[in-house]
């Protein structure tokens, strides 16, 4: 390390990220790493993604070693600085989002275990109800022939879920709490943008918007607390009333935080899975009809569980999380000095993981580019090889949940729909905190036993991500 011990070794290539890597981040920092190798500095000094005033510098890094040094110690390779922190929000506005990833040390560790009990194979198995239930009010405003924006739709089917799973049912204070929970969410997203030069425009709207959320978060928390337990109750309630080791209940500033960013985790990801799993099937008529035929043939959940090995809906999705993952770009800052592999790395510094790229190493995926979900079969990768939910102790504890949502809806919707893009369009990206279709694809909603129709074509930027000519194999 330099003299001062705040620089980064002179040893590490530069990749000169300025002014470049979001313009095509991917693209950047695939060609950054075939010329320079697993490790490379992108920027010297400040942030990429952190926005922290003191950051000494932002380094990439790829491969198993660096990916499971870097998300397995979660007290040397911290959360970056949060936009409420870097807007400077209120107290009550920065708690909103120390969620569990905000957590280090033994507070990290109980609320993981408490988290783990409302959201684990229990709490699925309570939460069943309430995700049909969401479903089927979601659907009943699809009707065959109509045409539709695919994200937007995708995010109305997990705020209908979000909304009785995590809120607890479908009156008006549950709607009212969950538009809140949305719309805090979209501005916070907007503030929180890299290189957004309005965030600092929208503190004021954030504040507003922030305060009333957590108010009413507040209150929804105190009133479960004065209700007995509830199967229906939501799993906020569940948290409200859950008891931490020794007998201790979470504090109203925790479950506050736990809410939202279960609300936040619950709807974005799930949209944008569904959104760009359901665009890949629309240009695969025969694994449609393959997976509607499978989900005839199970005849129940057991059914189900009971086949070995993965079903096809299983590696679809999968597949689809490897190659289209919405965690495209993940960001860590060590806090303190660190030895990363064979360089050190200056306390303040900014870790910039991959998963997007991760997921398309050709050793445990071979012929990476290709949709193939027949890989599933035999592919066992590693957890710091496949992470679509992040990796580690900062991994997301409802991806299990999660998944149940995003495969429940697709068992909905997919036996009822034949859902194919309305004419050919051209779909772009974007990493907008996630990989997201930076214009909404138009689908149409066609009956599933109509005579084959002319679907549109998938072209542009997406397009040239995936290669669809292989899933059959």
């Amino acid at each position: 390390m330099s003299r001062n011990g705040n620089r980064l070794p002179r040893t590490l290539p530069r990749a000169d990220a300025d002014g470049r890597l979001f313009d095509d981040p991917l693209g950047f920092l695939a060609r950054a790493r075939a010329l320079h190798g697993d490790a490379f500095v992108l920027r010297e000094p400040g942030p990429i993604f952190s926005r922290s005033p003191d950051c000494n510098g932002a380094v990439a890094v790829f491969g198993v070693a660096h990916n499971k040094a870097v998300l397995g110690d979660i007290e040397l390779y911290g959360m970056p600085v949060s936009a409420a922190q870097h807007l400077s929000l209120p107290p009550r506005l920065v708690n909103l989002n120390c969620g569990l990833h905000s957590m280090r040390g033994e507070q990290h560790a109980r609320h993981q275990r408490l988290l783990t009990r409302a959201l684990g194979e229990r709490g699925i198995e309570e939460q069943r109800e309430a995700v049909a239930d969401g479903l089927e009010a979601f659907a009943a405003a699809w009707r065959t022939g109509r045409r539709i924006g695919l994200l937007g739709e995708m995010r109305r089917l997990a705020l209908e879920v979000s909304t009785r799973m995590l809120l607890g049912g479908d009156d008006a204070e549950s709607a009212a709490l969950a538009s809140k929970l949305q719309a805090y969410f979209q501005l916070r997203r907007e503030a929180a943008a890299p290189f957004n030069a309005s965030a600092e425009a929208l503190r004021g709207e954030l504040i507003a918007r922030g305060t009333e959320l957590d108010e009413s978060l507040r209150e929804h928390v105190r009133r479960s607390r004065g209700r007995a337990q509830s199967r229906t109750g939501g799993v906020v309630s569940r948290l409200a009333l859950l008891e931490l080791e020794g007998g201790a209940r979470a504090a109203e500033d925790e479950l506050v935080a736990h809410a939202n960013v279960l609300f936040v985790s619950g709807t974005e990801p799930v949209a944008v899975s569904l959104t760009w799993t359901l665009l890949v099937l629309s240009q695969l008529p025969g694994l449609r009809r393959a997976l509607r035929q499978e989900l005839a043939e199970a005849s129940d959940g057991e059914a189900a569980r009971a086949r070995r090995g993965p079903t096809l809906l299983d590696s679809v999705l999968s597949e689809s999380l490897r190659l289209l993952t919405p965690n495209a770009l993940m960001a860590r800052v060590t806090t303190r000095p660190a030895a990363l592999g064979d360089f050190p790395l200056p306390a303040r510094c900014e870790v910039v993981l991959c998963p997007f790229l991760a997921h398309r190493e050709p050793g445990p995926f071979p012929r990476p580019d290709v949709f193939l979900p027949s890989r599933w079969a035999a592919a066992r990768p590693s957890p710091y090889e496949y992470f679509p939910f992040g990796g580690g102790g900062h991994s997301c504890v409802g991806r299990h949940l999660a998944l149940y949502v995003i495969k429940a809806a697709l068992s909905l919707l997919l036996p009822r729909y034949d859902i194919v893009l309305d004419g050919d369009q051209e779909i772009d990206w974007r990493i907008h905190i996630m990989l997201t279709p930076r214009n909404d694809p138009a689908v149409k909603l066609l009956a599933p036993d109509a005579p084959p129709a002319q679907a549109g074509r998938l072209r542009g930027p997406v397009a040239e991500l995936i290669s669809l000519d292989g899933w059959n194999e």
